[in-house]
C-alpha cells in the first residue's frame, strides 16, 4: 500500500507542476507571439510606406526585419510535436527564408513589390488557416 500512495503523492505533485505551468508559461507564449505578430503588422504598415515613396535601404531593412520576425515565430513552435505547431513552424520558417533570401538581392520599386505581395501572401495563408 505504501508504494501505491507514494506513487498517487508524485503523480499529483505532477499534476499540480503540469498546472502551473501552463497556467505560467501559456499566456506568455501567447504574449510573445502576439507580440511578433504586432511586429510584423506594423512592419506591413513600414512596406507600404516604402512602396508609396521607395527607398532601397528601407526595402531591405523591412525584409530583414520580416525574416528576423518570422524566425522569432518559427522558434517558438520549434520542437513541439503537435501538428499544428509544426506546420506554424514550417510556415514561419518559410517565411523566413523567403524574406531573407529577398532581403539580399537589389531592391528596385517592381522587384519589392513583388516579394512584399509574395511575403504578404504567405501570412495571409497562415491566417486564412489558424485565425
Amino acid at each position: 500500500m505504501r508504494i501505491f500512495r507514494r506513487s498517487s503523492i508524485h503523480s499529483r505533485r505532477h499534476i499540480a507542476a503540469a498546472l502551473v505551468l501552463s497556467v505560467v508559461v501559456g499566456p506568455a507564449f501567447a504574449a510573445s507571439l502576439k507580440s511578433i505578430m504586432g511586429d510584423m503588422r506594423d512592419n506591413t504598415t513600414s512596406a507600404k510606406a516604402v512602396l508609396a515613396n521607395f527607398d532601397s535601404t528601407a526595402a531591405k531593412q523591412v525584409l530583414q526585419r520580416y525574416a528576423s520576425q518570422a524566425q522569432a515565430a518559427s522558434d517558438m513552435f520549434g520542437g513541439q510535436g503537435g501538428a499544428k505547431e509544426r506546420d506554424l513552424s514550417a510556415r514561419f520558417q518559410k517565411l523566413a527564408a523567403m524574406a531573407a533570401a529577398a532581403s539580399q538581392a537589389p531592391q528596385s520599386k517592381p522587384s519589392f513589390r513583388k516579394t512584399f505581395t509574395e511575403v504578404a501572401s504567405e501570412c495571409k495563408s497562415c491566417h486564412s488557416t489558424y485565425k
